[in-house]
């Protein structure tokens, strides 16, 4: 049996000076690769350096031109505004001096205007006192005209006193006689045709006969014209409007038979209506005018 040779089948360790040389090297190698490494990335970092420079740079430049053009435009907007300044200033010391030429004027104008009145007035009032004069001596003289006629008045006054109570007197007896007259006139009232026949011959009066056909319709008789209003058949009763000489005369509550008088024209002529029959909304009747108009229109009483 045979001892196993152990020390032949081992490696033989290299030799230490090798060995160290190796490691250096590789350490150099690992060394050079850290720095390329580093310069690389150093280059690398300097690129996006310079291109974030770059960008800022064009960024600046634009600001810059941005600012360069609202500097520009700043500077035109201020020289038209100064421009505009000046031409307001300019139209303001224009205007300024217009309105002290104005003023000027106007006062001009008012101190002539106030002489021009002063002159006028003083004319006036010596035309008004020129005219107060003459006036008052007119009024002097016609004072003793007035006096002179006043002294023949006062002995006219007296003769038509004298005259003036004649004929008070002749007047209260005319009118004593008319009275007596309109109470036979009144006392004369026809109730139908034939009592109007026998009126009629008296030849006092002229008589027109007239009917109403219906209510509110206007008839004209001679020269008036009469409505009838309202009829009672019942109680007898009417209403009535006379229209005469442009004025019209309302009667209220009238019996047939019952003289209705009232003046006529410009002499007052005394008229006489007298309706003697009534029905619904019909009427009929006459009107009885004086033959002597003249003596009728003086002083004869109305009933109303």
């Amino acid at each position: 049996m045979s001892t196993p040779n152990t020390g032949s089948n081992l490696p033989k360790p290299a030799p230490q000076g090798k060995g160290a040389e190796a490691a250096k090297l590789v350490a150099i190698i690992v060394l050079f690769l850290c720095v390329i490494y580093l310069v690389y990335e150093n280059f690398q970092a300097k690129k996006a350096v310079q291109s974030e420079v770059d960008r800022i740079t064009e960024q600046l430049q634009t600001l810059e031109d941005n600012s360069k053009l609202a500097e520009a435009s700043l500077s035109s907007q201020i020289a038209g505004l100064k421009e505009e300044i000046d031409g307001t200033l300019s139209a303001v010391d224009s205007t300024k001096t217009e309105i002290k030429n104005t003023a000027s004027r106007i006062q001009v104008a008012r101190n002539q205007t106030k002489q021009e009145l002063t002159q006028a007035l003083a004319q006036k009032a010596a035309e008004v006192e020129a005219k107060v004069t003459a006036a008052k001596s007119d009024a002097d003289s016609k004072i003793t005209d007035v006096n002179t006629e006043v002294d023949g008045v006062r002995s006219d006054v007296v003769e038509v006193k004298t005259d003036l109570e004649k004929t008070k007197s002749q007047l209260a007896s005319a009118q004593s006689k008319l009275a007596s007259m309109g109470e036979s006139f009144e006392a004369a009232i026809a109730k139908n045709s034939t009592e109007l026949a026998q009126l009629r011959l008296k030849g006092e009066r002229n008589y027109y006969e007239f009917d109403f056909p219906k209510k509110k319709q206007i008839v004209k008789v001679e020269d008036i014209r009469l409505m009838l209003t309202k009829t009672d058949h019942k109680k007898g009763k009417y209403n009535m409007k006379i229209l005469v000489d442009d004025t019209e005369i309302e009667k209220k509550d009238l019996l047939i038979n019952e003289p209705v008088q009232f003046l006529v024209g410009r002499n007052r002529v005394r008229y006489e209506v007298v309706i003697n029959w009534v029905e619904k909304n019909k009427a009929g009747g006459y009107l009885a005018v004086p033959k002597d108009k003249t003596l009728s229109s003086i002083g004869v009483p109305i009933k109303e």
